[in-house]
């Protein structure tokens, strides 16, 4: 089990080296890295110009504040991420163990392995949900086991996530603790023991609280203490409603900005694709059990958005959920050794392997093309045309290259250009956001001398602002 979760932190890490390598490092990276690097700043960044903890209630985040302190690097952040989805398994491992023989605990630890979505989940940009997978199985092995000090520590830095977390949370731990008070089933594979389904249903109805508490207070009195109030992400959410007789004999739409309106059809359909690219990989072991409800919330949040980007496979919201579907999975195939022998259940394990590399293999949501494809040709002369800019100044560039200087230029900015003295930019850069929005307002503020060009170095310059 170790060898494989080496091997693929192995591979992941290749992976991101090359990606950092080409500049090709994407925007989220550099902003925690401001963020993180801006803890005792309140989580200050420059790119968010205010707290992170006005967008997203994340203060685990703190805790990668000495990596990047002595690194001062965002490949750190990309490492870290690694360790944290590999470590994962190794606790899943642990979990089973007592429960099953080695044979099948070592293959439900490959499956969480090799599992697609939290598999790319560690080659993506750096995001602090990743540390989801290693506190949900760690906080099901403390239950598991009645160590009460670790299971109270895990669930402290569970709180401590996000705030899409708090209200998955209050979600799952109101259902879990109250099935495992009331239920007198007396033939679970996994809590057996009336005595512990008592305790841990306690435990479940605590974290419920805390997190419900946690909540309430980052939305009634955090957020409003840093001028914005409600859920940032909630624009992910918003519905076109019909106005007029018209529009309500219309067939149904959903319109999400940014994507485009799509009829209501089309994205149930692509839902469903989620769906399938979800369960498939498991061999469908979580419904085996009544255990997959406990990614319910997680899966309601996700498919719920209007906005695709949000429930495409390989965007990290997919660590939500994901974590949860493999726990119950492991459940699954624990429930099977126990009635139905270790053949039935080793078959079942090794279906859901040849699920997992056959949809790595053919549908792989880690987007590899993407990985090792080249980056900008000449990023010899992005970093002599970086290195025009004064210390100190505020400068702002493409999102990739903002990535790469984030932790050394507290002051870097990403596709702007108001707000920054200095601005780097390459007249064919090949992204599309920036030729059809950054540049022809680069080009505007050229003409009206706002900007001057002091550094040119091929086709990347360097601009200087004139005047205020």
């Amino acid at each position: 089990m170790l060898v494989a979760a080496a091997l693929y932190a192995l591979a992941a890490g290749v992976l991101v080296t090359i990606h950092w390598k080409l500049w090709l490092t994407g925007l989220d990276t550099g902003v925690y890295t401001q963020i993180i690097l801006g803890t005792w700043r309140g989580f200050h960044s420059a790119f968010e110009n205010a707290s992170h903890l006005a967008t997203h209630f994340s203060p685990l985040l703190g805790a990668f504040y000495p990596l990047l302190a002595l690194t001062h690097s965002g490949l750190a952040l990309q490492y870290a991420q690694i360790v944290l989805i590999a470590s994962a398994p190794l606790v899943l491992f642990a979990l089973v163990r007592p429960r099953v023989d080695v044979g099948l605990a070592q293959r439900i630890g490959i499956i969480a392995v090799l599992y697609p979505p939290l598999a790319a989940a560690g080659i993506g940009e750096f995001h602090i949900l990743a540390a989801l997978p290693l506190l949900a199985y760690g906080l099901a092995w403390a239950a598991d086991r009645g160590r009460w000090g670790w299971f109270g520590g895990l669930a402290f830095l569970m709180l401590l996530v996000r705030e899409d977390v708090l209200v998955e949370l209050v979600a799952l731990g109101s259902i879990a603790g109250l099935v495992l008070l009331r239920t007198r089933q007396a033939d679970w594979t996994m809590l057996a023991d009336a005595a512990q389904r008592r305790r841990i249903g306690f435990a479940c109805l605590g974290v419920a609280f805390a997190a419900a508490a946690l909540a309430g207070a980052y939305f009634g009195l955090i957020q409003p203490a840093f001028g914005r109030a409600g859920w940032y992400p909630a624009l992910y959410y918003h519905y076109g409603l019909p106005r007029g007789e018209a529009a309500l004999l219309a067939p149904p739409r959903v319109d999400a900005p940014p994507n485009p309106v799509a009829p209501l059809s089309t994205t149930l359909l692509r839902r469903a694709g989620y769906l399938l690219e979800a369960f498939v990989p498991l061999a469908l072991l979580p419904l085996r059990t009544w255990w997959w409800l406990l990614a319910l919330p997680g899966l309601g949040l996700v498919l719920a958005a209007t906005s695709e980007s949000i429930w495409t496979m390989g965007a990290h919201y997919a660590l939500l959920w994901a974590p949860w579907l493999v726990l119950a999975m492991a459940v699954a195939l624990v429930e099977l050794h126990a009635r139905r022998g270790e053949r039935v259940a080793r078959w079942w394990a090794n279906a859901a392997i040849f699920c997992c590399v056959v949809f790595l293999l053919a549908i792989n949501p880690m987007h590899l093309a993407y990985y090792l494809r080249p980056g900008y040709y000449g990023i010899a002369d992005a970093q002599r045309a970086l290195a025009c800019v004064p210390s100190g100044a505020t400068v702002a560039t493409h999102d990739q290259w903002f990535t790469h200087i984030a932790a050394t230029d507290l002051n870097a900015n990403g596709d702007v250009i108001d707000g920054a003295d200095y601005l780097v930019y390459a007249d064919d850069f090949p992204d599309a956001a920036f030729q059809r929005q950054v540049k022809p307002e680069l080009s505007r503020a050229l003409a009206s001398g706002r900007f001057r060009v002091i550094c040119s170095f091929g086709s990347v310059h360097t601009y200087q602002r004139i005047g205020k």
